[in-house]
């Protein structure tokens, strides 16, 4: 683990529409965020058995990926809904074990899938939702350094449920008792999840819930019928796992760590032949 000395910063970025060049996160220790839906419908795929996630521009690209890979499914939406001729949409509830294990699934979303690739040259990437708080927590925690929580937006814009789960992060962190420096914007989503007496308090997953339905693009969700999304998508600590955005795939932490030592084991085993 590499220690650094002095205060480690956290910087929050409201919206990937404001990282106007993949540089600007190389090298960088990034957390994705787009509580709804993207990352929590990912932590929900992986969890529930998928080979990897496979994040696409845009439709087209989906398809193609997906034509050139074998056992592949095309998932994603625009502006909410399944993406015509897709496969799965980006309700968390379409992830079942049945629907999805040892697949790759290639990904396409309005918001989520833009973050994740404007990472690519990230240092390390994970994808953050209420669903595995405590896992990134944790994550950061044990990075030692500094880190950046780029929250995903609605459409280029500021959307009050990320910003409110950065603030509820930097919360949980300042209280673990180490200090953290954090941007105006971290200042802001931290005031802002306070203001809403989001902490790990008793009834958290009903003030999220509450928060949802108070959210502009909660509203438009409930409009369009995913109302159980909502739900699902605050139930804090749900789905314990840590998504790792490796090698232009997202896969579970530790599905990574055990591929790398085995690769070293076989590595090994050619040496001494």
């Amino acid at each position: 683990m590499h220690i650094k000395s002095g205060m480690s910063k956290i910087d929050v970025i409201l919206t990937q529409s404001l990282i106007k060049e993949d540089l600007v996160l190389k090298d960088k220790n990034v957390v994705i965020i787009d509580v709804l839906r993207a990352t929590s419908t990912m932590v929900v795929a992986l969890s529930n058995g998928a080979k990897e996630i496979v994040p696409a521009d845009n439709p087209t690209h989906a398809a193609r990926i997906a034509r050139g890979s074998g056992n592949s499914l095309t998932c994603g939406e625009r502006n909410g809904k399944i993406i015509e001729g897709f496969i799965l949409g980006n309700s968390p509830y379409e992830y079942s074990k049945e629907a999805i294990e040892g697949k790759s699934l290639i990904f396409s979303t309005t918001n989520g899938t833009v973050s994740i690739l404007k990472s690519k040259l990230a240092k390390t990437c994970v994808l953050a939702s209420f669903l595995n708080m405590t896992k990134i927590i944790d994550h950061i925690k044990s990075l030692c350094e500094d880190v950046i929580l780029l929250c995903s937006g609605k459409l280029n814009n500021f959307c009050i449920e990320d910003s409110v789960y950065a603030g509820v992060v930097i919360n949980e962190l300042q209280k673990s008792g180490a200090e953290w420096s954090i941007n105006d914007s971290g200042f802001a989503s931290l005031k802002l999840a306070k203001s809403l007496a989001l902490s790990f308090g008793k009834p958290v997953q009903e003030k999220i819930l509450d928060m949802y339905k108070l959210s502009e693009h909660g509203k438009y969700l409930l409009s369009i019928g995913f109302h159980k999304d909502l739900k699902l998508c605050s139930e804090v600590d749900s789905y314990p796992s840590l998504p790792v955005y490796y090698k232009s795939s997202l896969k579970l932490k530790e599905k990574i760590d055990i591929e790398t030592t085995e690769k070293a084991h076989l590595k090994k085993i050619n040496l001494n032949i």
